[in-house]
C-alpha cells in the first residue's frame, strides 16, 4: 500500500522557486551536472525543495551540489522532484540520474526524498524517503540508451526503484 502525501502547491511556493531560479546561470555545455540542465527541470526541483522545507519545517536551503537541505537532526537531504500528468501509482519509479556516463555518480547526502508534481505546478505528492546507500543497493541500474517502450533513458545512466519501496513519512 502506498501512502502518498498530497500537497496543494501555493503561488508562494512557485514564486519562491522562480526567484531562486533567477539567481542562477544555466550553462547547457555542462550537460547534466550542476546548472547544466533545462530551466523547467530546475524549477520543478526548487518547487520540490520548498515543499519539503515547509513539510519538515526547515528554514534554510543549502542547495549544495551533493545535497539540498539539512534536517533538524543534521542529516543531509537530497530532494528529487519530477513533473507528471497525474497522480503516481505504486509501481512507478523513483529515479536518480547520473551525469557520470561510466557508471553511477553518488551524491554526498544521507537521504533521498522523492516527489512528483503536476506539470502545471498546482498539486504534488511527497512519495517517501530512503537512505541513499539503500537506494543504490535496492535499486536497478539502467544504462543510458535503455528503452522501456514508453520511456527511454536518453540523457544519462540512472538508478530506479519503485515508489512502493520507499519509507513513508
Amino acid at each position: 500500500m502506498m501512502n502518498l502525501i498530497e500537497v496543494v502547491i501555493s503561488r508562494e511556493v512557485v514564486n519562491y522557486a522562480k526567484n531562486k531560479l533567477k539567481q542562477i546561470i544555466i550553462d547547457n555545455k555542462l550537460g547534466l551536472s550542476k546548472f547544466g540542465s533545462e530551466r523547467s527541470r530546475i524549477l520543478a526541483g526548487y518547487i520540490g525543495e520548498k515543499i519539503i522545507m515547509d513539510f519538515l519545517i526547515l528554514d534554510k536551503d543549502i542547495d549544495d551540489y551533493d545535497f539540498d537541505l539539512i534536517s533538524r537532526k543534521g542529516k543531509r537531504l537530497e530532494v528529487k522532484t519530477i513533473t507528471c500528468k497525474f497522480k503516481p501509482k505504486p509501481h512507478y519509479w523513483c529515479t536518480v540520474n547520473s551525469h557520470n556516463l561510466d557508471g553511477v555518480h553518488k551524491q554526498k547526502s544521507d537521504f533521498y526524498i522523492f516527489l512528483r508534481i503536476l506539470n502545471n505546478y498546482k498539486k504534488g505528492w511527497i512519495l517517501g524517503w530512503i537512505p541513499c546507500d539503500d537506494f543504490f543497493k535496492k535499486g536497478e541500474f539502467i544504462s543510458k540508451g535503455t528503452n522501456f517502450g514508453k520511456f527511454e533513458f536518453v540523457k544519462a545512466n540512472a538508478t530506479i526503484l519503485p515508489i512502493n519501496q520507499l519509507g513513508k513519512f
